[in-house]
């Protein structure tokens, strides 16, 4: 008999290693799934001590054109407030002709995703179902935030996501997905440089390579989503030096809409005058789906 139970509890072991939940480990993790044929990776963060098994935030934060999953992870810092604030957080890698033109499929814009028509909503989706296959996650608080292309794609995610993101946070992007059509309000944060070059403040004077993409001024994207969630015409401004806080709420269904416009800042993911990060989680935290 022993022989045997030595056999039934190998087997044991090697269903236990099979499970979804062993491969849910704290620290960092590339995982890979398959989307419409296409073989797709997403870096995982689980915070030391996270119980998998109760129900968690999660934020998706996508890299800008021509970046990738690390480097989304080291310039936004999120996780360390992960850490700190217990919440999964996931850097996904969007498609390209090789590693270092990787995009994401936002609308008008860009490059290999938007030219190939990459399912990357599909993708979205798909990325979710598989981590809810190890680790139980808050449905009401579920967010994306994005640097530039990714702060694109984050805005198209709330347009056809909203009954999935409580909230969106895009940084140096622009809306550009039409029709815009969200089935419900969403809550949306942006953080853009007055001094930005490649997607202008302003929508014009992009570089040549995006002059077809036809940015949408920040203002009027912002101006869209009050008017979409319901909040008041007359928005709350406040100035703290380089930084002009524009907040437009209450709206339906507690959502807010909020924009961090930062003086003397170009394209990039803003930490000198103003923690983007840190800014950007606590409006998460504050406004998860009602």
């Amino acid at each position: 008999m022993i022989p045997v139970i030595l056999l039934l509890a190998a087997l044991a072991c090697q269903r236990s290693e099979a499970t979804p939940a062993a491969t849910a480990q704290t620290g960092d993790q590339l995982h890979t799934i398959h989307v419409n044929g296409l073989e797709r990776t997403y870096l995982l963060h689980v915070p030391a001590g996270l119980d998998l098994s109760q129900s968690s935030p999660l934020l998706l934060v996508f890299h800008s054109y021509s970046g990738n999953a690390e480097a989304a992870r080291l310039i936004s810092g999120f996780n360390r407030i992960a850490e700190e604030e217990h919440f999964i957080v996931v850097y996904p890698n969007g498609t390209g002709e090789d590693a270092s033109t990787l995009s994401w499929n936002g609308g008008r814009c860009c490059f290999y995703a938007k030219d190939n028509d990459i399912d990357d909503v599909g993708f979205t989706r798909q990325m979710i179902t598989d981590i809810e296959s190890y680790a139980s996650i808050d449905l009401k608080r579920i967010y994306a935030a994005g640097m530039s292309n990714g702060g694109i794609f984050s805005y198209r995610l709330a347009c056809e996501m909203s009954a999935t993101f409580a909230a969106v946070a895009p940084v140096a992007g622009s809306l550009l997905y039409e029709p815009c059509q969200p089935e419900q309000p969403i809550s949306v944060i942006h953080v853009h440089g007055l001094d930005d070059n490649i997607v202008p403040y302003n929508g014009s004077g992009a570089p040549p390579e995006l002059s077809e993409v036809g940015f949408t001024p920040v203002e009027e994207g912002i101006t869209f989503w009050a008017v979409q969630n319901g909040c008041p015409v007359e928005a709350q401004v406040e100035q703290d030096g380089a930084i002009t806080h524009t907040i437009y709420a209450p709206c339906r269904n507690e959502t807010a809409v909020e924009l961090y416009a930062v003086a003397g800042t170009g394209h990039t993911w803003p930490l000198l005058k103003i923690q983007t990060s840190r800014v950007i989680w606590d409006f998460f935290a504050a406004h998860p789906k009602n």
